[in-house]
């Protein structure tokens, strides 16, 4: 035979299991109406995000486009300089090929004149004799 108290024991612990089911049963529903409530601002917060990145990302490639065109420019004025560079040192060179041929036609002349004033000189000393002794 059983003693009586298995059976009120019995039953007092079917009531504990099932209110701890029932807590749980709470619980678990708490939790799901809770993370109902932050997907909804989950889902307006991702929805901002979206927003700002979208903005972000037109800003970025507006950059990228200025940027884009920038270098093409500045490649065209460095090609344009490099350009002109080159016909100034050909200017520089003609011009110093120009000044050398001056210097050295000028140093010519100059030696002709030297010359040619010492040969007159002497003509001159030559005439000055003869008529001195004439």
């Amino acid at each position: 035979m059983t003693p009586p108290w298995i059976a009120p024991t019995i039953a007092l612990s079917l009531v504990i299991i099932a209110v701890s089911f029932l807590v749980m049963g709470g619980v678990a529903l708490f939790i799901g109406l809770g993370l109902r409530r932050q997907s909804a601002a989950l889902r307006a917060f991702t929805s901002d995000a979206r927003a700002v990145t979208m903005r972000l990302k037109g800003e970025l490639e507006g950059f990228a486009d200025l940027s884009a065109d920038a270098r093409f420019r500045l490649q065209g004025a460095i090609e344009s300089v490099d350009g002109r560079l080159r016909d100034l040192d050909a200017l520089v060179e003609v011009i110093q090929e120009e000044a050398e041929d001056t210097a050295l036609d000028v140093a010519s002349f100059v030696r002709t004149v030297r010359q040619t004033g010492g040969i007159i000189g002497a003509a001159r000393r030559q005439l000055k004799r003869r008529r001195a002794r004439e």
